[in-house]
């Protein structure tokens, strides 16, 4: 199986100007990281020979994007933590067996802590500014445009 070196486009996490916020930068680096988790787990093997490199892309697009729930019940206090629901994989793949959604959990939840701590150092301050403009989405824009 052939992987392409970007497989999570920024583009796939704004349609306007307007979405091009912080919190949905957020999103895309964690589906990147979220991808990459479940593209080196070995208890994912199944997973990956099933659905192939394109549907987790979306997978991982989908699981970040609905992560946003989570965000918002931690930061508006409802959730002690972030939460990591079960219903999340189980929604986008009704047919799979709780095992593998507890590792897809697993996957998600380690990406999660990779990049959180990450984001203790990175002056971008995409959760407690999510609403803010997120310049780095036209940074990205422009490399694609000239390349």
């Amino acid at each position: 199986m052939q992987v392409e070196a970007d497989p999570i486009k920024a583009v796939y996490f704004y349609t306007s100007e307007k979405d091009k916020i912080k919190l949905n930068w957020f999103c895309y680096e964690y589906a990147f990281a979220l991808y990459s988790k479940i593209m080196e787990s070995t208890t994912l093997n199944c997973y990956r020979s099933k659905y192939g490199q394109e549907e987790t892309v979306k997978f991982c697009v989908y699981f970040s994007k609905t992560m946003k729930r989570s965000i918002y019940e931690r930061l508006s206090g409802i959730t002690e933590s972030t939460m990591f629901y079960e219903d999340y994989v189980e929604y986008y793949y009704p047919e799979m067996k709780e095992t593998e959604r507890l590792y897809i959990l697993k996957a998600a939840m380690a990406a999660w802590d990779e990049l959180t701590a990450s984001c203790v150092m990175c002056p971008t301050r995409c959760i407690s500014e999510m609403y803010e403009r997120c310049v780095l989405f036209d940074q990205l824009d422009e490399d694609e445009f000239l390349a």
